[in-house]
């Protein structure tokens, strides 16, 4: 018995049989949110050091209180045990939150033997406004005009034929307000249009930057939502707020037109403070019509030209209390925008890193400014001098003779002076300033008029982005294929202020084509769903009721003027695709399925058999054009077999047979008009358009193995070069190495020459540009799909639509022959997901982890079974041996796997 005894306690306390540990609880993709508007959707990370460990079941349970919860009383929701591995994306039914609420939530799950975890340690979300009748506050503004007298004196002086006049003043708003109690708890909900700061008792609420992010305004504005409990005080206190212009108010003239825009006013703020007193009362501060406004130091801004400060105007004190305000205006109070106040639920922008000078040259004008990294930001700036001297501070990509040259980039803004920032000092010792409601791109900076000598601890650039947390990341011995990932994830991160952007400096627009180009690449590298779930309702907020969709979003109406077609609206499409495909959340699919349904049928009227003719194509091939029609069909194609798949997804088996059998039309009319089936001969068979039809599955298995002869014929003929545009580009590398061709995608990376990644980076490029050639701008995304390449085949990590957001992937690694090792990982949402290769003496050995919940499939081509041998081969199966590759089944854990060459 006391054998048996000691044999039962062994057992239990065995590091095998430890169950779970529920970790990294997340609600709407973040950690413990704050103003939440849309109901909650649950996630977990599970840890073990058990091989083949997984999730069977678990329980979650809501609470009112902390306390209540940890006494076991789940009184908003209790799940009791649910049998389902799923540990993403749970969204309960019926669970009735209520505004400015704060809840606490926890889960505990069962593993394969049915063993129960820990409960987790608890997380909160908090709700925000969530109806109309919620907000207190209303819209004010400053006067038009802050002093009519002194204006119109000005304005009797201007000659006829006199520039423009700037702008109003940046306006300063205030208001004081007193509390008598203990303070408990302090909520802001702010909503400052086209940017804002707030300020409390002299502090700057929260890090954010250009707050809030860009919408279409007269559909949807976004409020955020701050903690300030900590920045009230007993007695007297004084909020402050800072206005922008943004592109609320965006006063600059460009041929996108928004100076134009249907929703253009003058900056206003819509602002409340709920406090909680200890004894459980409330009070609020609202804005309204007992504000006072006055014009602050900034003098002009403007999201594309720049921004100007005068330090003479700064009011000493004014977002403190007992701040003599008398001779302040009032306020006015507006309407404010059309468009619905929603929570700011994506990341918001902040300062991901500085720079120091690499170089400070003198030239005949002032100085030239190196920063070594192209990057979307600011510089900031500290100089002593004399009242009034100006500093102008004019941000490029380039230089030509000594001088910046913005010659690249501002063609298509009509009003001077562009990417041009000024600081007027005020001439009280050392000053301090750097721009508030503007961005530029740039890494030189040309600095005219700057007091004394200029030096390296004078100047700081600051790169701005959306604060996305890093996803994954991605190495290997090759240096140069290093430095395109660095080129890469910085282009990405530079166009991503907000929303996606085609570039930072010239347009700051949010080209759809370059969005979904990049897509897979930003979801590998950061963790950028919610920032996309943002974005994509933009674009359904943009959609005509016809269905169409502009090029650019947001717009003011040009979108719809030039650019726009199935390469570029398939956005709409795809970007939700593969937020299914990564995270495993169907939830944008469903909130936006009709919308998409209308926008493929918007396609069928405008087709001619199948055929799409319209659109934009390959843009910025290298030499050969690939005809318009070729891509858009596809993209037809392509976007009517997805929207089968999800109706499927979705339970619509009507829709997903409809949709299916369209698909099955638009290939067929396809292969009918552009493909000869006995040559293997698509359209005009160049690179972009025989790669499309393979990647976007156009051509059958048969034929398409003579349409991949014809494209490594075709690669084969242009001296082993690329010859395409920013669609051929992802067309073409995956579509080789789909067809088990990935040493030559990899030859069209792995070299210097024109043209090619690499021939930029021989040019010093430190991101990626618009072009082959290096004419336009310097920092674009549109050919960025090539780092989501290098995970999904140098590291081999591939998921799985069956099985989304990595429930279950595959891992087909590719060994350069002149790599000795590569390393990716991400932070899939099961957890960790990690691929490592290295060469030795007998072969290559690989480091795989699979996340605990997860299964992956690994396939080793060119090997044999007797080629590979694990470290351990508990719970791995033996899938296959045949085709010319070896393939297993591995449970989640950790694996060392030994590959003879």
């Amino acid at each position: 018995m006391k054998l048996l005894t000691t044999f039962i306690t062994t057992l239990i306390v065995s590091p095998q049989l430890v169950a779970l540990e529920v970790t990294a609880l997340t609600c709407n993709g973040a950690v413990n949110p704050l103003g939440m508007d849309q109901p909650p959707a649950f996630a977990w990370i599970l840890s073990s050091d058990e091989r083949g460990a997984a999730q069977t079941a678990y329980q979650l349970q809501i609470a009112t209180s902390l306390p209540l919860l940890q006494e076991d009383e789940a009184d908003l929701y209790d799940s009791d045990k649910k049998l389902t591995s799923q540990s993403i994306a749970i969204q309960p039914e019926d669970v009735a939150v209520q505004s400015r609420r704060r809840y606490f939530w926890r889960v505990r799950v069962w593993d394969q033997r049915d063993e129960v975890s820990e409960w987790s340690v608890p997380a909160w979300f908090e709700m925000g406004l969530l109806n109309d009748s919620d907000w207190r506050a209303h819209w004010i503004s400053a006067p038009v005009l802050f002093d009519w007298q002194a204006v119109d004196g000005r304005r009797k002086k201007i000659p006829k034929d006199a520039a423009p006049e700037l702008p109003e003043p940046a306006p300063l708003l205030r208001t004081e307000f007193t509390l008598k109690k203990e303070i408990s708890r302090g909520r802001a909900f702010i909503c400052g249009l086209g940017y804002h700061e707030l300020y409390l008792n002299g502090h700057k609420v929260g890090d954010h930057l250009l707050d809030p992010a860009f919408t279409r305004y007269d559909k949807r504005a976004l409020y955020v939502t701050h903690d300030v409990t900590s920045f009230l005080q007993q007695g007297g206190n004084a909020v402050g707020v800072m206005l922008g212009n943004g592109w609320y108010n965006l006063t600059s003239r460009d041929v996108w037109g928004f100076d134009h825009a249907a929703w253009r006013a003058q900056p206003t703020v819509i602002c409340q403070i709920e406090i909680t007193f200890a004894d459980g009362t409330e009070e609020f501060v609202v804005s309204d019509e007992n504000w006072r406004c006055a014009p602050g130091p900034i003098i002009f801004n403007n999201i594309r030209q720049g921004e100007w400060y005068d330090a003479r105007q700064e009011r000493a004190g004014w977002h403190l209390p007992r701040h003599g305000d008398a001779a302040w205006h009032a306020v006015r109070q507006v309407r404010g925008p059309e468009g619905r106040l929603c929570a700011q639920d994506l990341p918001p922008v902040k300062i991901h890193s500085s720079f120091a000078p690499r170089s400070i040259e003198r030239t005949d004008e002032g100085y030239l400014v190196d920063f070594s990294q192209n990057m979307a930001g600011f510089v900031e700036l500290t100089a002593s001098g004399a009242s009034g001297q100006e500093i102008t501070m004019i941000y490029a990509e380039k230089v030509r003779d000594g001088r910046v040259d913005q010659s690249n980039i501002d063609g298509l803004v009509a009003s001077a002076p562009f990417q041009t920032d000024k600081f007027i000092l005020k001439g009280e010792g050392l000053e301090r300033w750097r721009p508030r409601f503007t961005y530029h791109g740039f890494q030189y900076v040309e600095i005219l008029g700057y007091p004394g000598e200029l030096r390296a601890e004078n100047l700081t650039a600051f790169a701005i982005s959306t604060a996305f947390a890093q996803h994954g990341d991605f190495s290997c011995s090759n240096e140069l294929i290093n430095q395109i990932q660095h080129n890469a994830r910085w282009s990405y991160r530079n166009n991503f202020v907000g929303y996606p952007t085609d570039c930072p400096q010239r347009e700051k627009n949010g080209w759809t084509g370059d969005a979904q180009l990049a897509a897979e690449t930003g979801l590998f590298i950061f963790a950028s769903q919610t920032a996309y779930k943002k974005w994509l309702q933009d674009i359904a907020d943009e959609q005509r009721s016809s269905g169409e969709i502009a090029a650019i979003i947001p717009t003011a109406g040009w979108g719809y003027y030039w650019g726009n077609g199935p390469a570029w609206d398939s956005a709409f499409i795809l970007i939700p695709y593969y937020l299914y495909l990564y995270t495993g959340d169907l939830s944008v699919i469903a909130a936006h399925y009709e919308q998409m349904k209308r926008y493929v049928d918007f396609l069928g009227e405008k087709s001619d058999d199948g055929i799409v003719s319209w659109g934009l194509g390959d843009w910025c091939p290298e030499k050969t054009d690939t005809p318009a029609e070729i891509t858009s069909t596809a993209y037809y194609y392509v976007d009517a077999t997805l929207l089968s798949f999800f109706a499927r997804a979705l339970g619509r088996p009507d829709d997903s047979e409809r949709y299916a059998a369209l698909a099955a039309d638009i290939r067929s009319a396809f292969v009918r008009k552009y493909v000869d089936l006995q040559k293997g001969a698509v359209g005009n068979s160049s690179q972009t358009a025989l790669s499309c039809a393979l990647y976007q599955g156009l051509v059958q298995a048969g034929d398409a193995e003579k349409v991949l002869g014809n494209l490594l014929a075709a690669i084969r003929m242009n001296a082993g070069k690329l010859d395409f545009g920013i669609l051929g580009a992802k067309y073409t590398l995956n579509a080789l190495s789909q067809a088990g061709r990935a040493d030559v995608a990899y030859q069209l990376i792995n070299h210097q020459a024109y043209p090619g990644w690499g021939h930029w980076i021989s040019r010093g490029a430190t991101t990626l540009w618009e072009d082959w050639q290096g004419v336009s701008s310097l920092n674009h995304i549109m050919f960025g799909d090539v780092s989501a390449w290098f995970f999904k085949n140098i590291a081999g990590i591939q998921p799985d639509p069956e099985h989304p957001g990595f429930k279950h992937f595959y891992l087909r690694p590719f060994f350069p022959g002149d790599m000795q090792w590569a390393a990716a990982r991400i932070e899939s949402p099961y957890g960790p997901l990690r691929s490592e290769w290295r060469r030795d003496e007998n072969g290559v050995q690989l480091d795989l982890h699979v996340p605990v919940n997860c299964q992956a499939t690994l396939e080793l081509a060119g090997r044999r079974q007797t080629d590979v041998s694990f470290d351990d081969p508990d719970g791995i199966v033996l899938q296959g041996d045949h085709d010319g590759k070896a393939t297993y089944r591995l449970p989640s854990g950790s694996f060392r796997v030994r590959v003879r060459d």
